[in-house]
């Protein structure tokens, strides 16, 4: 153990969708042709065009996703991040208490068998929380802990994006319970 208190925050792009993608493009074809019927037929397309064009940019503010992991302490915290920049909306996601882990490793990893079976065979329901990249060209790695609050008393599983200092931070604070390559970032 050590005696001076960890405190980190490390912050993931979760990335957009193609299918968010394809709803962006369709809303600007919106946009250009209500302008379009707009110069022709007069102002009464405007507030179509304004309605699409905005729309499209609050869609677009909505689908960009952040996800902050918070270390303070054994406090794990991870915030989802979304909105527009002037209205950012940050909603603490997942709440752990890091003297409850019971594994944390890279995804596929031996060491997650008694984990997920433990997980599994529960009598109440695990809990699963990706705040992951979402990218597959990007590793994850799974973490299990016992819940607190409204989850006391089910596991909680936890996919999300390791980083270096996240990393070390944790075997530092759970050692022999973290085995995550650092190579995952």
């Amino acid at each position: 153990m050590h005696n001076e208190p960890i405190s980190l925050r490390r912050t993931v792009e979760r990335r957009i969708p193609g299918y968010i993608r394809i709803i962006q493009g369709l809303l600007y074809a919106s946009v250009l042709i209500f302008t379009v019927l707009g110069s022709m037929f007069g102002f009464i397309f405007l507030p179509l065009a304004l309605g699409t064009l905005f729309g499209s940019w609050y869609f677009m503010g909505e689908a960009r996703v952040l996800y902050e992991y918070r270390l303070e302490g054994y406090d794990l915290t991870v915030m989802r991040i979304s909105g527009m920049r002037s209205r950012r909306r940050e909603v603490a996601f997942v709440n752990l208490d890091l003297h409850n882990l019971i594994a944390a490793a890279d995804e596929g990893a031996e060491m997650l068998e008694e984990a997920e079976k433990r997980s599994l065979s529960g009598p109440k329901r695990r809990v699963t929380y990706d705040v992951s990249a979402h990218d597959p060209a990007r590793g994850c790695a799974l973490l299990y802990a016992m819940g607190t609050g409204a989850e006391a008393g089910r596991i909680v599983r936890v996919c999300f994006q390791p980083a270096p200092d996240l990393t070390s931070a944790l075997r530092r604070l759970c050692p022999g319970k973290v085995m995550i390559r650092d190579e995952n970032l």
